[in-house]
């Protein structure tokens, strides 16, 4: 089995944007991780509940920062993914590899041509938006109105 995932980040948002916002989304990773680091910390300085309190608090407290800080541009995040079995040819999962293969090379030739000054950083842009924009819930099949694949 193979999974493919394209994310696209809102376009014309500033590189400190994106940055919180991918701090907001691995969350869910360097929260358990924090969890687990107060946990094993505190359990040696505190009773087992009370550690259990203090590290809870301090992981979804840094959820909550990191949310806060992300703002607006965290909810508009496109993401699409495929997955295609070995051996097994199934068309609608080929289909969406196949639209996830062309939106990601579509967006890496505009990078290569930004990189080599064929294109203006305005070229750029309005390419992203191009594929932000097909990658929307209303003009993609398959995608839910949450803007996850399927």
């Amino acid at each position: 089995m193979t999974r493919y995932r394209l994310v696209v980040y809102p376009p014309g948002i500033s590189e400190s944007e994106r940055r919180r916002v991918r701090v907001a989304r691995g969350w869910p990773l360097w929260g358990a991780l924090v969890w687990v680091t107060c946990e094993i910390f505190l359990n040696n300085l505190t009773g087992p509940w009370t550690a259990f309190a203090i590290s809870t608090a301090a992981c979804l407290g840094s959820g909550v920062v990191g949310f806060a800080k992300a703002g607006p541009p965290r909810t508009r995040v496109r993401t699409i993914a495929a997955t295609v079995m070995a051996g097994h040819h199934d068309p609608i999962s080929g289909a969406a590899r196949d639209r996830l293969e062309g939106l990601a090379a579509t967006l890496m030739e505009a990078d290569d041509r930004l990189t080599s000054g064929h294109i203006s950083a305005i070229q750029h842009e309005m390419v992203w938006w191009q594929v932000y924009d097909q990658m929307s819930p209303s003009a993609a099949p398959g995608m839910h109105p949450s803007g996850k694949g399927a």
